[in-house]
Protein backbone atom coordinates (compact mmCIF):
# COMPACT_ATOMS: atom_id res chain seq x y z
CA UNK A 1 0.00 0.00 0.00
CA UNK A 2 2.96 2.30 0.64
CA UNK A 3 3.73 2.67 -3.07
CA UNK A 4 0.06 3.24 -3.94
CA UNK A 5 -0.54 5.97 -1.37
CA UNK A 6 -0.39 9.47 -2.74
CA UNK A 7 1.19 11.69 -0.11
CA UNK A 8 0.16 15.30 -0.35
CA UNK A 9 1.66 17.81 2.03
CA UNK A 10 4.01 17.43 4.92
CA UNK A 11 4.32 14.74 7.56
CA UNK A 12 2.52 16.21 10.58
CA UNK A 13 3.42 13.38 12.93
CA UNK A 14 2.87 9.81 14.05
CA UNK A 15 0.30 8.18 16.27
CA UNK A 16 1.34 5.04 18.15
CA UNK A 17 -1.08 3.31 20.42
CA UNK A 18 -3.10 0.35 21.55
CA UNK A 19 -6.71 -0.80 21.54
CA UNK A 20 -8.09 -0.85 25.08
CA UNK A 21 -11.54 -2.27 24.29
CA UNK A 22 -13.36 -3.91 21.41
CA UNK A 23 -17.10 -4.38 20.99
CA UNK A 24 -18.70 -6.55 18.34
CA UNK A 25 -21.54 -4.45 17.00
CA UNK A 26 -22.95 -6.55 14.17
CA UNK A 27 -22.35 -9.83 12.35
CA UNK A 28 -23.78 -10.12 8.86
CA UNK A 29 -23.25 -12.41 5.85
CA UNK A 30 -21.16 -9.54 4.41
CA UNK A 31 -18.79 -9.03 7.35
CA UNK A 32 -18.35 -7.97 10.95
CA UNK A 33 -18.76 -4.49 12.42
CA UNK A 34 -16.66 -3.74 15.50
CA UNK A 35 -16.01 -0.69 17.64
CA UNK A 36 -12.45 -0.09 18.88
CA UNK A 37 -11.53 2.28 21.68
CA UNK A 38 -7.87 3.25 21.42
CA UNK A 39 -5.37 5.28 23.40
CA UNK A 40 -2.18 6.62 21.87
CA UNK A 41 0.36 9.40 21.66
CA UNK A 42 0.58 11.83 18.76
CA UNK A 43 4.13 13.11 18.23
CA UNK A 44 4.75 15.78 15.63
CA UNK A 45 7.06 18.65 14.80
CA UNK A 46 4.45 21.34 15.59
CA UNK A 47 2.72 19.74 18.58
CA UNK A 48 2.44 16.55 20.61
CA UNK A 49 -0.61 15.26 22.45
CA UNK A 50 -2.34 12.39 24.19
CA UNK A 51 -4.67 10.81 21.63
CA UNK A 52 -7.94 9.00 22.38
CA UNK A 53 -10.21 7.61 19.65
CA UNK A 54 -13.18 5.45 18.80
CA UNK A 55 -13.02 3.61 15.47
CA UNK A 56 -16.04 1.92 13.89
CA UNK A 57 -14.64 -0.74 11.59
CA UNK A 58 -16.51 -2.93 9.09
CA UNK A 59 -14.38 -5.93 8.05
CA UNK A 60 -15.86 -7.46 4.92
CA UNK A 61 -15.58 -11.16 4.07
CA UNK A 62 -13.36 -10.34 1.06
CA UNK A 63 -10.66 -8.91 3.39
CA UNK A 64 -11.39 -5.24 2.68
CA UNK A 65 -12.59 -2.82 5.33
CA UNK A 66 -14.21 0.55 5.86
CA UNK A 67 -13.66 2.68 8.94
CA UNK A 68 -14.85 5.87 10.64
CA UNK A 69 -12.95 7.62 13.40
CA UNK A 70 -13.70 10.16 16.11
CA UNK A 71 -10.77 11.35 18.22
CA UNK A 72 -9.71 13.87 20.85
CA UNK A 73 -6.14 15.03 21.34
CA UNK A 74 -4.98 16.98 24.39
CA UNK A 75 -1.59 18.68 24.60
CA UNK A 76 0.42 18.85 27.84
CA UNK A 77 -0.58 22.55 28.04
CA UNK A 78 -4.28 21.57 27.96
CA UNK A 79 -5.12 22.53 24.38
CA UNK A 80 -7.66 20.18 22.76
CA UNK A 81 -8.34 19.12 19.20
CA UNK A 82 -11.21 16.97 17.92
CA UNK A 83 -10.81 14.89 14.77
CA UNK A 84 -13.26 13.05 12.54
CA UNK A 85 -12.50 10.97 9.49
CA UNK A 86 -13.07 7.88 7.40
CA UNK A 87 -11.27 5.58 5.05
CA UNK A 88 -10.71 2.12 3.64
CA UNK A 89 -8.18 -0.68 3.94
CA UNK A 90 -7.48 -4.36 3.63
CA UNK A 91 -6.26 -7.31 5.63
CA UNK A 92 -2.58 -8.07 5.11
CA UNK A 93 -2.57 -11.27 7.16
CA UNK A 94 -4.79 -13.20 9.55
CA UNK A 95 -4.62 -10.43 12.19
CA UNK A 96 -2.94 -7.50 10.43
CA UNK A 97 -4.27 -4.70 8.27
CA UNK A 98 -3.28 -1.59 6.37
CA UNK A 99 -5.64 1.31 5.89
CA UNK A 100 -5.72 4.90 4.75
CA UNK A 101 -8.15 7.76 4.86
CA UNK A 102 -8.85 11.43 5.33
CA UNK A 103 -9.97 13.52 8.26
CA UNK A 104 -10.57 17.05 9.49
CA UNK A 105 -9.55 18.87 12.67
CA UNK A 106 -11.52 21.26 14.86
CA UNK A 107 -10.11 23.27 17.74
CA UNK A 108 -10.79 26.43 19.72
CA UNK A 109 -7.15 26.65 20.79
CA UNK A 110 -5.41 29.80 19.52
CA UNK A 111 -2.08 27.89 19.52
CA UNK A 112 -3.49 25.14 17.29
CA UNK A 113 -5.93 27.22 15.21
CA UNK A 114 -3.91 26.44 12.06
CA UNK A 115 -5.34 22.91 12.30
CA UNK A 116 -8.83 24.26 11.51
CA UNK A 117 -7.54 24.97 7.99
CA UNK A 118 -5.80 21.59 7.69
CA UNK A 119 -7.19 18.41 6.19
CA UNK A 120 -5.28 15.30 7.07
CA UNK A 121 -4.39 12.05 5.41
CA UNK A 122 -3.75 8.95 7.50
CA UNK A 123 -1.80 5.76 6.83
CA UNK A 124 -2.50 2.94 9.29
CA UNK A 125 -0.68 -0.30 10.08
CA UNK A 126 -2.44 -2.34 12.77
CA UNK A 127 -2.30 -5.73 14.43
CA UNK A 128 -5.74 -6.76 15.64
CA UNK A 129 -4.32 -9.62 17.75
CA UNK A 130 -2.02 -7.40 19.83
CA UNK A 131 -4.14 -4.25 19.51
CA UNK A 132 -1.11 -2.19 18.51
CA UNK A 133 -1.16 0.35 15.70
CA UNK A 134 1.09 2.91 14.05
CA UNK A 135 -0.29 5.78 11.99
CA UNK A 136 1.44 8.39 9.88
CA UNK A 137 -0.40 11.69 9.57
CA UNK A 138 0.11 13.99 6.59
CA UNK A 139 -1.40 17.36 5.74
CA UNK A 140 -3.50 17.31 2.60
Amino acid sequence: MQAQTQRIGELLGEIRGKTVSTSIKEITPFGVRVELNNVAQFVGAKYSAAHMETVNLFRKIDGTLEWELKAIETTPAGDSVVISGRGTGKSTGPTTLKAEGEFVYMTQSPKLSWLNETKGRLEVIANMATGEFENKVYSR
